[in-house]
């Protein structure tokens, strides 16, 4: 993330881990963190890097060009070397995400000892990558050992290995890396989209399981598996998504934009809005 661009290995906000020589001159930085509430995250960009962002929970919205990525828990969202890319609206939204910013293997000739034809093949495959994949908890395993390798100082081979195992599970992600069939995926995918477009509505677990065809108890363990939270946290981040933009808008009245999104109260709308975003819908409404 570009709050540390100096240093290579962050754990977690405001936490940093000083380089030390020679350690993957490949791997460009390498960190994790856990936003309790939105946090800024404006326009940048990497030359000669891929950049790629595990959800290990949450969600996180991204901006590429005019192109907008909501990204759930157990994806992984990339951007290739030289792309303009930010949070949406310029504010992570809270998550625990892993990331990593990695150069081009067409780009260095020693790239983690690869052979050249291999390097060339590498790059083609990183550039042919969906903006999202969905991969299994494995990924999270190999992010904690190579952080857990980085800091007792292991031997760089150990590193690489687990480097190019997150790479090809990437490059290979297994069928059923959702663990959901893909029926039942499209519907609950289908069914976010509605929340999505429907910000206002108050929905009950009992509607939108009915909406899916299952039980409510189901249903909820089935969301929350998709998307690493609670329908109802989920909707609440989904209003609270649609009030920063709407309150950027001019003349943006707080009290109607509570209203709008079906809060009962502009003081119950402040509540939680501050609880997501960290600042007062005022503040946000001022801020350039």
């Amino acid at each position: 993330m570009p709050k540390a661009k100096n240093e290579p290995f962050r754990w977690e906000t405001h936490s940093y881990y000083p380089a030390r020589a020679g350690i993957l001159p490949e791997l460009v930085m390498l960190g994790y963190d856990r936003f309790h509430e939105a946090s800024p995250l404006e326009d940048h960009q990497h030359d000669g890097c891929f950049e790629f962002v595990y959800v290990e929970n949450g969600r996180v919205t991204w901006e590429v060009g005019d192109d907008v990525y909501p990204s759930y828990t157990g994806q992984i969202f990339h951007t290739r070397p030289g792309e303009w890319h930010r949070a949406k609206l310029n504010f992570i939204e809270p998550c625990t995400i892993w990331w990593f910013i990695l150069r081009d293997p067409m780009l260095e000739p020693d790239w983690l000892a690869f052979q050249d034809e291999e390097r060339l093949q590498l790059h083609h495959a990183l550039l042919q990558l969906p903006r999202l994949v969905s991969v299994d908890s494995r990924v999270r395993e190999q992010f904690h050992r190579l952080r857990a390798m980085i800091e007792e100082g292991a031997e760089t081979f150990r590193m690489r290995h687990h480097l190019v195992d997150i790479l090809l599970q990437l490059l290979y992600p297994p069928a059923d890396a959702r663990q959901l069939p893909l029926d039942l995926k499209e519907v609950m995918l289908a069914l976010t989209a509605r929340i999505e477009s429907a910000p206002e509505q108050r929905w009950s677990n009992k509607e939108l399981a009915a909406l899916a065809g299952v039980s409510e108890s189901h249903f909820y363990r089935l969301f929350h598996s998709l998307h690493g939270q609670s329908p109802a946290n989920f909707i609440d981040r989904v209003r609270i998504n649609r009030a920063c933009e709407l309150l950027r808008e001019p003349g943006a009245n707080v009290t109607a934009v509570a209203l709008d999104l079906g809060y009962k109260t502009s003081q119950h709308f402040a509540t939680v809005f501050k609880k997501y975003i960290g600042m007062p819908p005022s503040q946000w409404r001022a801020a350039p």
